[in-house]
């Protein structure tokens, strides 16, 4: 009889399913109520993501202090675009020595966020925040400027908004 048994379950394979199905029913079982340290899923929506310091996410520009754009329009972010998704029209401001940008367009959708553009800013005027919700609906929605409420430089954009394009209808 006993080595009908072995022959009929192997031992090797039982050992490893006892083993394995006492881990899920552990993790399995206690994911919403409690905190197991081998649990390795994130509670996405609910709990925030811890992103890594060196994470890549959308442009955003800087100001100083006294609520100045950093940028002095030295155009070394557009030229050293690889894509050329940044494009820069520079003007003057009444009481200031440098230059400073009238226009300032990035194309988010054929960015590939190198950060070679935030490299080269001698001023520390762009950095690649940490904002990962980028998901839109429309490509309009991808193009952000100096302007405007939701696709603004200086802001992060708002989460859980789909497209902006529907409200300007």
């Amino acid at each position: 009889m006993n080595k009908f048994l072995k022959t009929l379950i192997p031992f090797d394979i039982a050992k490893g399913l006892k083993i394995t199905g006492t881990h899920f029913g552990k993790v399995f079982f206690s994911a919403n109520r409690r905190k197991v340290p081998l649990h390795v899923v994130s509670e996405y929506p609910e709990v925030p993501v811890k992103v890594q310091p060196r994470f890549r996410g959308r442009l955003m520009m800087l100001r100083d202090e006294a609520g100045e754009i950093k940028c002095v329009c030295c155009m070394s972010c557009e030229k050293i675009c690889p894509t050329g998704v940044i494009s820069i029209i520079a003007g003057k401001q009444e009481g200031r020595k440098t230059r400073i940008p009238e226009r300032y367009d990035f194309e988010m959708e054929r960015c590939i966020f190198c950060e070679f553009c935030v490299e080269s800013c001698a001023f520390d005027a762009i950095i690649l925040n940490h904002q990962f919700e980028l998901a839109v609906y429309d490509r309009e929605d991808m193009s952000l400027s100096m302007e405007g409420d939701f696709q603004n430089m200086f802001k992060t954009s708002p989460v859980a908004r789909f497209s902006v394009a529907d409200e300007a209808q």
